[in-house]
């Protein structure tokens, strides 16, 4: 008799690019919950009793209880970035490396970034909109035809990591001076023409402020309506972090009192944002459906990462993008 395949266990929808090379090496017995919908908690947590490693579908909650009920299971990733429905703790209580994705979608979400700050520059949205409206073939006059200039314009970043300093960089190539708040300074970012500030005088001196942060209980809500107002009145302000670091109700107040210019984001808190929601309606605000990383090449290279790292763990190599490296230097 063979000796028993480990089993990776699939709990809803994933980025089909995970499979082929897990499929291909034969080495594994794979589970795949093949529904329209993700497992619910108790499903997860039968279903997982006896794998050996978890594929996480994007929106699933993976709660220590579920952690705690993989008798077996020896390693977790997720093809995709955001992690904050991972009990991360759970994982480095138990022993088992959490693995997502992030290095693959970096400079992705970058050029989202910057694809927001030009379309909210140059009104392109709007004007687009005014195009095909055939208002500009009648002869009517383009209400938002001027827009501002970005070389020469102050940017800061709130969260200088790898998703951060590429945008900084991509800006710089447009003339743009680049002020960043972190918990530390980088090295690479100072010797790059960066300056590191305090995030009230980031917000004080900023034409854009484009928000990089992490979803953590230390981030949630912290740009709120007291923030909003210490950036200019002419400020936009962008969001390709995680939405639920924005009160979304002082972004309202802020746009309505005219604290801030503009705003546009590919994350918002709830997402997606009720048919009814104020933000919906404004035409100084730019949304869309949390495309940032979505690219086909982006898409492949997270599929394939996240396979990697399952073959890389039963092969005793190293993993990439674990987000709880210490587990492994007790391994």
């Amino acid at each position: 008799m063979g000796q028993k395949k480990p089993i990776i266990l699939i709990n809803g929808r994933i980025n089909r690019q995970v499979l082929p090379l897990l499929e291909q090496s034969g080495a594994f017995e794979i589970r795949d919950w093949k529904k329209s919908t993700v497992m619910s908690e108790e499903q997860t947590k039968e279903a997982i009793a006896d794998a050996d490693a978890l594929i996480v579908s994007y929106r699933s909650i993976i709660s220590r209880e579920v952690i705690a009920a993989g008798k077996n299971l020896k390693i977790i990733v997720q093809p995709f970035v955001g992690y904050e429905d991972v009990d991360v703790a759970a994982c480095t209580e138990f022993g088992i490396p959490f693995c997502n994705t992030g290095s693959q979608s970096t400079d992705t979400v970058a050029e989202m970034a910057m694809a927001l700050i030009f379309a909210s520059a140059r009104n392109i949205t709007r004007n687009n909109q005014y195009a095909h409206s055939g208002a500009w073939s009648a002869g009517e006059k383009a209400p938002f035809l001027f827009g501002w200039d970005l070389h020469g314009a102050v940017l800061g970043i709130l969260g200088m990591g790898h998703i951060g300093f590429s945008i900084a960089k991509m800006a710089q190539g447009c003339g743009m001076k680049i002020l960043y708040h972190n918990r530390h300074p980088r090295r690479d970012a100072d010797n790059s023409g960066m300056m590191f500030t305090s995030d009230r005088e980031l917000y004080a001196q900023s034409d854009v402020v484009v928000n990089v942060l992490p979803s953590t209980a230390a981030t949630k809500h912290s740009i709120d309506i007291s923030v909003f107002r210490q950036m200019k009145k002419t400020a936009l302000f962008v969001n390709v972090g995680r939405g639920d670091t924005v009160k979304t109700e002082d972004l309202v107040t802020a746009l309505q009192q005219g604290e801030i210019n503009q705003a546009a984001f590919d994350v918002v808190d709830p997402e997606p944002l009720p048919d009814n929601h104020p933000l919906l309606t404004m035409d100084n605000v730019i949304i869309t459906p949390h495309i940032g990383g979505s690219t086909n090449k982006a898409w492949k290279e997270k599929g394939y990462a996240a396979a990697q790292n399952i073959l890389d763990y039963f092969a005793g190599n190293p993993l990439h993008d674990c987000i709880n490296p210490e587990v492994l230097q007790k391994k």
